[in-house]
């Protein structure tokens, strides 16, 4: 799976092909319809997390350029015909006989998946009682191609998820053996989905119990389901039952987004008879550690979104992309972790700016003045590196943000070993489309702390970072730590670590939408 970094959601790019190149019929040439096909996603939600599975079905409607879709303005030989992508490439061809665009006549075309054979033709029923397999109620819907004429080469179909996602993570207590059932109760069921317009309207009447995909992992249960978004608060009551014992707690949602993931960690380890569940409700992408509810709630922590100033649009909503996330520490006056895509288009354009200056989403007072650097061996040490940002000016001003830096050694370090994994990290964007990276620096944990300019010394500086190279179906990761020290060797891969052993040193979790086993693979010669 290949990731673009020009969509504000993770995309999945898979190359199609054309059927036949064309057939003469009557001395006018027809040309048949295929697709190739995009998902734009925030979040993965089919279970493989590989996008099309072989053998995968959508629906096509063909319709009249700008009518509502309509008995009166579908296509007969494009109504509700199933197209099937056989080799889990994403070039979808009919299942059956071969139909054709409409000569001298401009069309739009409406899809979805999964396919299914429509007992009210334009109303997709959507029922989520049974969550065995995700991929199977993962709906998805595309109404990009508007207005397109007769042509030789397959179009391409840009599907959005229309439900949402819940994510669990359950520590568990080290045993031979788990038994456990995730269930959520009183939640809705079942809904309309309308083809027309992409609405959805739920079946009040269908309140039940959705049980869990979940799966056992060194003691880590991880527990999946798809829900129906809402627009208001939603409340349920969450049960886990672990082996003789049964735990529930009632959670609220403040309302339910299509496409968006909704986390949660709960704690079995300890001997409690009211585990605490810990739920992050915020915008995330792909590089975000998890933001647990007791961090949200932290007055003490801030989390920060930056945007993309002047390039980088998502092509389809317009929108600016993200450009990079961090959790910052009024107390501290730096950020715990700063995360964000690096990819070719960010690498080159324009030069370093020197442009410092306060973030103007934190209020100064938590920031420190570092208009004229630190002194006594420090460095103003960039978390995202200046050269990480250097598409064009404006972007590259909000690397110099002081909320970006920390009182880092210079000599031996920032200029030395560090400079040198900033340097590698950029390299290994050549080997993929996109590179999810966080950089981070933690404060010493024990003794005074001490502070230039009002700003905590870190004690250590880490990397987290996850890449699917080239023609690979799944993620690989490495991480890396190193002291707030200099240092005479420069070999960052001394300093290498899996991914698994950073989250226990710093108490964070990274790529939450990876299982622990991958998290915990150190293989340095795929870096």
């Amino acid at each position: 799976m290949k990731f673009n970094y020009t969509f504000l959601f993770l995309i999945l790019f898979i190359c199609g092909c054309t059927q036949d190149e064309s057939i003469d019929i009557d001395k006018k040439t027809q040309y048949p319809l295929s697709f190739t096909s995009e998902i734009m996603r925030e979040v993965p939600t089919r279970i493989t997390d590989t996008g099309w599975e072989a053998n995968d079905c959508i629906g096509v409607f063909m319709k009249q350029t700008g009518d509502v879709l309509s008995t009166t303005s579908i296509s007969n030989e494009v109504n509700n015909t199933e197209f099937v992508t056989a080799l889990a490439n994403g070039s979808f061809t009919p299942k059956g006989a071969s139909v054709y665009f409409p000569q001298n006549n401009r069309v739009d075309f409406i899809g979805y998946y999964p396919y299914t054979e429509l007992q009210n033709q334009f109303i997709y029923p959507i029922d989520l009682t049974n969550q065995t397999d995700l991929s199977a109620i993962d709906l998805l819907y595309a109404d990009n191609l508007t207005n397109m004429d007769a042509r030789p080469n397959a179009l391409n179909l840009q599907f959005k998820r229309q439900l949402s996602r819940i994510n669990i993570q359950i520590n568990l207590p080290a045993a031979a053996s788990h038994e456990i059932e995730v269930s959520l109760h009183d939640i809705t069921t079942k809904a309309d989905f309308l083809l027309v317009d992409g609405t959805i309207t739920p079946d009040v009447t269908s309140t039940g119990t959705i049980t869990f995909n979940t799966v056992v992992e060194n003691n880590i249960a991880t527990a999946k389901a798809i829900l129906i978004p809402s627009l208001s608060s939603v409340t349920a009551k969450l049960q886990v039952v672990y082996n003789t014992k049964s735990y529930s707690k009632e959670i609220t949602f403040s309302q339910l987004d299509k496409g968006k993931q909704y986390l949660y960690t709960i704690n079995l380890t300890g001997d409690t008879e009211d585990p605490e569940i810990n739920h992050g409700d915020y915008e995330h992408w792909n590089e975000t550690p998890l933001i647990t509810t007791d961090m949200l709630a932290d007055n003490d922590l801030l989390y920060v979104i930056h945007r993309m100033p002047n390039s980088m649009k998502d092509p389809v909503s317009g929108d600016a992309l993200r450009n990079y996330s961090m959790l910052y520490s009024k107390n501290l006056r730096f950020a715990y972790w700063i995360a964000y895509p690096l990819f070719n288009a960010c690498l080159s354009g324009t030069s370093r700016t020197d442009a410092w200056a306060y973030d103007p989403v934190i209020p100064t007072q938590y920031q420190a003045n570092l208009s004229s650097g630190f002194g006594n061996s420090y460095d103003r040490g960039h978390q995202l590196p200046s050269a990480d940002r250097l598409c064009d000016n404006a972007t590259n001003r909000t690397t110099f943000y002081y909320s970006n830096m920390t009182p880092q050694v210079g000599i031996g370090l920032n200029q030395s070993i560090w400079n040198n994994l900033e340097g590698a990290v950029r390299g290994w964007v050549s080997g993929t489309d996109t590179l999810f990276v966080v950089t981070g620096a933690m404060p010493p944990t024990e003794g005074t702390i001490s502070r230039e300019k009002e700003m905590a010394v870190p004690a250590y500086y880490f990397k987290a970072i996850a890449r699917k190279k080239n023609g690979q179906s799944e993620f690989s990761t490495i991480a890396f730590v190193c002291n707030n020290i200099a240092y005479s060797n420069t070999n960052y891969m001394d300093h290498a670590l899996s991914v698994a052993s950073l989250e226990e040193k710093t108490g964070f979790t990274f790529f939450p939408h990876l299982s622990n086993s991958i998290k915990a693979i150190l293989n340095k010669s795929e870096w």
